[in-house]
């Protein structure tokens, strides 16, 4: 008797759980930071309708074409994982692409149809079936292992700088990527399975130099700069991307820090020169991140209080913290650039948040998650972002519910911005509400 008792709560309990996490659930026709950005599918991927509320993000379900199902939290990593999808599908359908999907069988044959998810989350690895998977290529480089110094890992174990490729074909790879509008630091094993395969093939003179020959950004134009890496248009860019692809991670920081301190006006006697180059040396941050955060403290260099922004950036401890601040300084930069009613005269931080004060002497605090209510984490961010100027407006990634803005406006807050990511390389602006 008191086993079946012990069963009855037991399925009560799981009943009650599952009770719960429908309730968490949203439609994806009904997320309005979304709308008319990202269709619910195509011919290379479909997006379930049940997207699940967890936490300050939203995680979603993408159904590819020819792949494991992916689990994906946060909008940025979903179009930049659907961009990464579109790339691969339509890659394999010219002939340099079928070719190389054929010699890569083996190793992305743990991602295919009926593998289980590959779960996806801001600040962790892609773990699952991740990386292990990919390893097509990387045994050219196993003699080399004792010989190559071991880089300082971030807060989960990972090394960040490890990218596609090995240690004779990491070049190639990165070559790959930038030919095919790709991440070679990518968390998609299926992305990494392609790149090392790629770069394999390449060294060993099986395919031509280019990885991009027939190369056109496949129905996703409208994002494709915004899963590349970046909100804010122009040639500056693709010099970025292009710095990516010519260098190594630590060859990376040298030409980062030389081409910061060239816009900026540091010499290598200031404190801000040895912060900075705190922050290049920070695991927590893999390579691409470090190189557009160079680029948005590039387009934002007039701001004073410069030096606390690269505080916060050197301090940073977990790889978590470091998205967020990847995210803030993307949408200031953006702001900056886009929105006629916007300019930064200074930055402010508070904890391991950085912020940005416009001349007027208002404070714009981007918050950037993908949905907003009144919880226990939101009061925190609420709790974190400096008083004392002349009014204060957050400007929220995804979604606000009401509850949150009245949240807001209760302490003090005089508008909430939601949405800002559907504005991204277009016009950006917003409705206060």
């Amino acid at each position: 008797m008191r086993k079946v008792f012990i069963l009855s709560l037991f399925i009560l309990f799981a009943i009650i759980c599952s009770t719960s996490f429908a309730a968490d659930d949203i439609h994806y026709q009904d997320i309005k930071s979304l709308n008319k950005i990202i269709p619910q599918q195509n011919k290379y991927y479909k997006i379930s309708s049940n997207v699940k509320i967890n936490g300050e993000y939203y995680t979603f379900t993408i159904i590819p074409t020819d792949s494991a199902k992916m689990q994906v939290t946060s909008i940025p990593s979903l179009i930049k994982t659907i961009h990464e999808l579109s790339v691969i599908e339509w890659y394999k359908s010219t002939p340099q692409g079928n070719q190389v999907w054929k010699g890569a069988k083996d190793s992305v044959k743990g991602i295919g149809k009926g593998a289980k998810s590959i779960v996806m989350h801001p600040g962790d690895s892609a773990v699952a079936i991740g990386r292990s998977a990919a390893r097509t290529g990387r045994a050219i480089g196993g003699f080399f292992k004792g010989l190559i110094k071991k880089e300082p890992k971030s807060n989960t174990g990972e090394d960040l700088n490890k990218g596609a490729g090995n240690f004779l074909t990491a070049e190639l790879a990165r070559k790959a990527a930038y030919d095919l509008h790709l991440d070679v630091y990518s968390k998609n094993p299926m992305v990494i399975a392609l790149l090392n395969e790629v770069s394999k093939e390449q060294w060993a003179g099986s395919i031509g130099v280019s990885a991009a020959t027939y190369f056109a950004t496949p129905g996703l134009s409208s994002v494709s700069s915004i899963a590349t890496g970046a909100l804010t248009p122009g040639t500056n860019i693709d010099v970025t991307e292009r710095m990516i692809r010519d260098n190594s991670p630590a060859e990376l920081n040298r030409e980062l820090l030389r081409q910061f301190s060239i816009q900026v006006g540091y010499s290598n006697q200031t404190n801000e020169y040895e912060i900075f180059k705190e922050f290049l040396n920070n695991p927590n941050f893999n390579p691409r991140q470090k190189a557009y955060i160079t680029l948005y403290l590039t387009q934002l260099n007039k701001l004073k209080n410069i030096t606390a922004a690269l505080k916060v950036l050197s301090y940073c401890d977990n790889i978590k913290t470091a998205s967020i601040l990847y995210h803030q300084l993307q949408l200031l930069a953006a702001l900056e650039i886009n929105a006629a009613n916007i300019s930064f005269n200074s930055f402010t931080t508070s904890n391991n948040r950085i912020y940005g004060i416009i001349k007027t002497g208002d404070l714009v605090a981007i918050l950037p998650f993908d949905y907003a209510t009144n919880n226990k984490f939101m009061k925190n961010e609420l709790m974190m972002i400096p008083k004392g100027t002349k009014t204060r407006s957050i400007w929220l990634l995804g979604d606000a519910t009401s509850s949150f803005t009245a949240l807001a406006k209760n302490n003090g807050f005089n508008a909430v911005y939601d949405g800002i990511m559907k504005f991204g390389a277009f016009k950006l602006g917003a409705t206060g509400k």
